[in-house]
């Protein structure tokens, strides 16, 4: 972790931080977990986003009509 960055705590049920453990690998911190989380949450919601525009497109053409 960089220094000098503001560290706080959060509270999360034991089921959750029990989950989390079993999401990182050797070495991660929680910090590192929950990054990553984000990261693939933002590239999910990114995709949903590209599907939405194909699926609501009226104007496509398929390459066999080309």
């Amino acid at each position: 972790m960089a220094t000098n960055v503001p560290i706080t705590s959060i509270q999360v049920e034991l089921a959750v931080r029990k989950r989390l453990q079993s999401l990182g690998r050797k070495g991660e911190t929680y910090n590192d977990i929950i990054k990553k989380l984000i990261q693939k949450a933002a590239y999910v919601e990114f995709m949903e986003e590209q599907y939405s525009i194909l699926d609501n497109e009226k104007n496509w053409v398929s390459l066999d009509e080309l």
